[in-house]
């Protein structure tokens, strides 16, 4: 019996051998250490700058307000006065080719008058009844001579003429374009001063892509007899749109 015992703590010895001799012994110093981490990555190093671009354009169109603006005894006169005016206006612009779409009332108004004396509102002394239109005039030369001819129609308020750009998407790329080309020069020169060497742009951002400003003379005011001239002098002058980005280059 014995001699069978010993021969089976052998066999089990033996299919045991080769994995029970690799098996680390309890408290190895050499299988408890832990593996080294990996050294972190250096911060990657960048260069950050900005710039803007401008880019000039001629308007295409002119914006106009203009209307009547009047005083009567009774508020149901001045109503009708300036709506019988707005209308003569209304039909000289048709006649000057101006679109219907182009017209917009954006102003209407009827209040009374009421002076002040010595601190006290006196009793109502009439009426004043307002209505101005904005109107959009696409084919500028044709300006000077309509603005002349409002006064005549009806009008005795030209509040403004503003010029703009029907469409700007061109010209706002092209300021676009130039702020890109700027933050480039702008990264080289840095880049050089710093003895680094640019590398890609890593991020890109708009951070402005204005509204045109008007450069040169843009507005004319004229109310009453001022305005009453065969042709208003108008200058167009020139549009300016501005857009400023920002650029992250990697430096190296």
């Amino acid at each position: 019996m014995k001699k069978k015992a010993a021969i089976l703590a052998s066999a089990l010895t033996a299919c045991a051998g080769p994995a029970a001799a690799s098996a680390p012994a309890a408290g190895d110093p050499i299988a408890a250490a832990p593996q080294a981490a990996a050294p972190a990555p250096a911060p990657q190093r960048t260069l950050r700058v900005s710039a803007d671009g401008r880019a000039t354009v001629k308007p295409d169109v002119a914006i106009v307000q203009t209307g009547v603006r009047l005083t009567a005894k009774t508020a149901e006169k001045a109503a009708a006065e300036a709506s019988t005016r707005m209308k003569t206006l209304l039909d000289e612009l048709a006649r000057q080719g101006v679109a219907a779409e182009d017209v917009q009332t954006s102003q209407l108004s009827l209040a009374a008058e009421r002076p002040w004396e010595n601190g006290r509102q006196l009793p109502v002394t009439g009426y004043t009844a307002a209505n101005t239109v904005t109107v959009k005039v696409r084919a500028l030369d044709t300006l000077p001579a309509l603005l002349g001819r409002l006064p005549a129609a009806g009008a005795n308020a030209i509040d403004s003429v503003q010029f703009g750009r029907d469409e700007l998407g061109p010209v706002r790329d092209e300021a676009l374009a130039l702020a890109v080309k700027a933050a480039r020069a702008r990264a080289a020169v840095v880049a050089k001063a710093a003895g680094v060497t640019l590398g890609d742009v890593l991020t890109i951002e708009v951070q402005q892509a204005g509204h045109p400003v008007p450069l040169g003379a843009n507005a004319v005011m004229m109310r009453g007899a001022a305005a009453d001239a065969p042709d208003a002098p108008v200058a167009p002058g020139e549009l300016e749109v501005t857009a400023a980005v920002e650029l992250v280059f990697a430096i190296r």
